[in-house]
This record gives structure tokens, C-alpha cells and sequence, in this order.
């Protein structure tokens, strides 16, 4: 299971042992400053991996379409957080959480008094 904790200045996801294995990264450091926007989507599109893990619906690990640079950590296509990204590693990340609708609230809230 994933956690999203919230610093003083940036988001820190870390994932769960299993899903550290499946997308070989551990922990993903966020600056505030970074995130363009936040969304819940579901995500159909077809995305090359460049190193993880992509069973049927379940991506774990580094993709890339068109340019566009993603770190994908669900086992599902449906109800997704989406965090755009400008000046990071990765244009997009890709999680699916449990309580997505609390945690997008809390991400909103926390970049609307951070700005």
C-alpha cells in the first residue's frame, strides 16, 4: 500500500515493499512548487515501459509516451490520482490509493495554502 506524506515543502510517496519490487523505486520526492495539477482519472492508454513491471491492468515502474515521461504504481485502470508535473523527472504520476477522493482533497488544499 502506498503512503503520501505531506512536508513542509514537498509530497513523499512511498510505496509498499511488493510495490517497490514490481516498480523498482521506493520513494518519490515531490516539491509543491512542481505540481502543475492534480486530478482522478481513468487511464486507458497504452504506455511503454521502460523498466517495472505491466501485467494486464497492473503498471509498476517508468513509462513513456510520446515524450511524456510517467511513473504508473496501480493495479487498475479506474479512478487514478494524476499529478502533472513541471521541472521533475517524471511529467506524470500515476497512483492508485486507497481513500482517492480524501487524499485529492488534501493535495488541493495543501498546494492552495502552500502558494
Amino acid at each position: 500500500m502506498k503512503t503520501i506524506s505531506f512536508e513542509e515543502n514537498q509530497l513523499i510517496i512511498s510505496l509498499s515493499s511488493l510495490e517497490t519490487i514490481l516498480g523498482l523505486t521506493h520513494t518519490i520526492e515531490v516539491p509543491y512548487s512542481n505540481i502543475k495539477d492534480v486530478s482522478i482519472e481513468d487511464i486507458h492508454q497504452f504506455l511503454w515501459k521502460i523498466y517495472g513491471t505491466h501485467l494486464g491492468a497492473s503498471k509498476y515502474g517508468y513509462f513513456r509516451k510520446d515524450g511524456v515521461n510517467y511513473f504508473v504504481a496501480s493495479s487498475t485502470n479506474k479512478g487514478n490520482i494524476v499529478l502533472t508535473l513541471n521541472n521533475h523527472k517524471y511529467d506524470k504520476i500515476i497512483l492508485e490509493l486507497d481513500h482517492v477522493d480524501d487524499v485529492f482533497q488534501q493535495i488541493q488544499n495543501t498546494l492552495r495554502s502552500f502558494i
